[in-house]
């Protein structure tokens, strides 16, 4: 579907009389070095490498087209890579890339393409600094957690939720609208045909992987004169019966900002159930856990001239287990000059399995260091 889809849709962007217009273009890229100590719990040393090296990069380049003043399309190709990754979460595991294009009118923005969906593109919640992020967070390539696993050749499980926000379906082939900025409130729908997507959640094995998805976001923001405040609300139903509630709310005042999120799924109806039982090498016992459980994070951020810095929590439990998993983190970001940032972020993961077995378990202390290089 997504060969037919996406090129007709990238075509009816442009289908408009001929017309004086201009074409700009633009294009970055990024690579970001790492090195990480990882200090784990002693009866989890023989699992847990002490020294990791880590490179991610990736390349962004958009062409846009303006009718006039009023209508013009973007076209966005976003690739990305990186090595020694845990969770292999880009769309060809290791690397991938993202291709969607917008049509910007006075009545709102059309969308198509791979992309994330309405509720996660106006998802606000804890500040942050640096290399990590809280939600997703990569802080899992230097103490890895049993309960999010994603290989190639292997399987895909989430026991939990990995985010608070709504990354289901990841970067899957969906159809979005966004109104345009009324009384500072944005609200967005997304249709997804097909929610299976390596940087989502959804083991491409399940009976409901190729089953579709709705997804609503809500945005508003507004200057109180003391201070700025931010919030967001989502709402999605994955495979007619998984239903998913999302909402963050973030103040900023100078040069300090608070904020958190929260996120909770459930499951409504008997069509498909959690997987209790080992179904096979590719479905493990609780591979698709996440359908039941909550999510929610909140961290403060301080920004001073070229230095960024926050200190966020993360906490994520499922409903029908006692899978749970904790981050508390630290993150420093000092702009070099326009093209360098320096990176160090200190670490608290606590990972908590079904059961009380070394392997479903991980607990230590992560301290990692890196530059970021871009154009």
């Amino acid at each position: 579907m997504t060969k037919i889809v996406f090129p007709a849709a990238l075509a009816c962007l442009f289908c408009f009389p001929a017309a004086a217009g201009e074409i700009s273009y633009d294009i970055s890229g990024k690579t970001d070095l790492l090195y990480g100590y990882s200090d784990v719990s002693r009866r989890y040393e023989d699992l847990q490498k002490e020294n990791t090296l880590e490179g991610i990069g990736s390349f962004s380049a958009s062409a846009e087209y303006q009718f006039n003043g009023d209508y013009s399309a973007v076209v966005y190709l976003d690739v990305m890579a990186a090595t020694d990754k845990e969770v292999q979460n880009y769309n060809n595991g290791s690397w991938g890339k993202q291709i969607s294009a917008d049509l910007n009118t006075p009545f709102g923005q059309l969308s198509a393409g791979e992309m994330r969906n309405a509720a996660a593109a106006l998802a606000v919640g804890a500040p942050e600094a640096g290399i990590f992020s809280l939600n997703n967070s990569e802080i899992v390539d230097f103490i890895a957690n049993p309960n999010w696993h994603r290989r190639n050749g292997e399987y895909t499980s989430f026991k939990t939720l990995n985010s608070t926000e709504m990354n289901t379906d990841g970067a899957a082939l969906k159809f979005s609208y966004f109104t345009p900025q009324i009384y500072n409130t944005i609200l967005g729908v997304s249709y997804v045909s097909d929610t299976e997507n390596r940087r989502g959640l959804v083991n491409n094995h399940a009976r409901y992987a190729r089953d579709d998805a709705y997804v609503i976001g809500l945005y508003h923001g507004t200057d109180l004169g003391f201070m700025s405040v931010e919030a967001s609300l989502g709402y999605g139903i994955y495979h007619k019966n998984d239903k998913e509630f999302s909402g963050g709310l973030k103040l900023s005042r100078g040069n300090w900002s608070v904020g958190g999120s929260y996120r909770k799924t459930y499951v409504e109806g008997n069509d498909y159930g959690i997987t209790e039982q080992n179904l096979s090498r590719q479905m493990p016992a609780w591979f698709d856990n996440y359908r039941e459980g909550q999510a929610w994070n909140a961290g403060i951020g301080y920004q001073f001239g070229p230095y960024k810095a926050s200190l966020g929590y993360f906490e994520a439990k499922a409903e029908r287990t006692d899978n749970r998993d904790r981050i508390f983190m630290l993150n420093n970001d000092f702009q070099l000059n326009k093209n360098v940032n320096l990176y160090a972020t200190a670490a608290h993961v606590d990972f908590q399995g079904e059961n009380k077995e070394i392997s479903e378990n991980r607990k230590g202390f992560a301290f990692v260091a890196g530059i970021g290089l871009s154009f």
